[in-house]
């Protein structure tokens, strides 16, 4: 298994409680849009068995071409050691990446596709939608559906910039709201479903799908094989 040690060389607010945090890009590192990663704390390794505590398994939301790695959080978080020290990190200083892997990749089969994420999931889908603005290929468009009830946005200001007659963002702040633009979508589109979210929010989002025919393989989380069986099929 191969591990980086990436100093931190940027982080930003984004909203209340929410950062992120830009590390230094290795020359030999590349992934997909959409990746995800593994990233410890330093001295998460050392000794018998890894410090698991130290450990979060999460999105990637830059592409390789930006010439940096970044994630975006909430922290901190006060039942997570992992935040915890996370918050407390400064730049300078450093954290290891591994297992970087990709179950989210765009599916260009000439089929729309539809985000849809809750809170700072967002991070997840950030890397997907600058893919598909710099390459529109078999994709006739892609649609953007974030909630979070906080009215504080991810990427808002961002993200909105890129909107074109191909691409379209929805910011929703209320879940009644929510649920009546995805059963108008579910009846007029054609389209592959991107779900991001709690588990409670994806189990959700996946049954609303699948009562209205969705088929499983139109709906894409970022779970292992194993446990996205479980969530497809619960």
């Amino acid at each position: 298994m191969e591990k980086y040690t990436l100093k931190i060389i940027d982080i930003i607010d984004e909203t209340d409680n929410t950062k992120t945090y830009f590390f230094e890009k290795p020359e030999n590192l590349t992934w997909e849009p959409g990746s995800h990663t593994h990233i410890g704390h330093i001295g998460f390794d050392i000794g018998d068995q890894p410090r698991k505590e130290w450990v979060r398994h999460m999105s990637i939301i830059t592409l390789p071409e930006e010439n940096k790695i970044a994630i975006t959080t909430r922290v901190p978080g006060s039942k997570s050691e992992f935040k915890n020290k996370l918050a407390e990190l400064k730049t300078g200083d450093e954290v290891v990446f591994f297992k970087i892997g990709s179950r989210m990749g765009l599916r260009r089969i000439n089929r729309p596709i539809i985000l849809i994420s809750m809170g700072v999931g967002i991070a997840t889908m950030r890397p997907l939608i600058l893919s598909f603005i710099n390459d529109k290929t078999n994709i006739p468009y892609l649609l953007n559906i974030n909630i979070d009830s906080s009215d504080k946005f991810v990427f808002k200001n961002q993200l909105d910039k890129l909107a074109d007659e191909n691409y379209k963002n929805y910011w929703i702040n209320s879940r009644t709201s929510f649920y009546e633009m995805l059963s108008k979508l579910m009846k007029s589109e054609n389209a592959i479903y991107y779900v991001v979210g709690s588990d409670a929010f994806i189990k959700d989002i996946i049954q609303r799908l699948r009562v209205n025919s969705i088929k499983i393989e139109e709906i894409i989380i970022d779970r292992k094989d194993e446990r996205k069986q479980k969530f497809l099929e619960g």
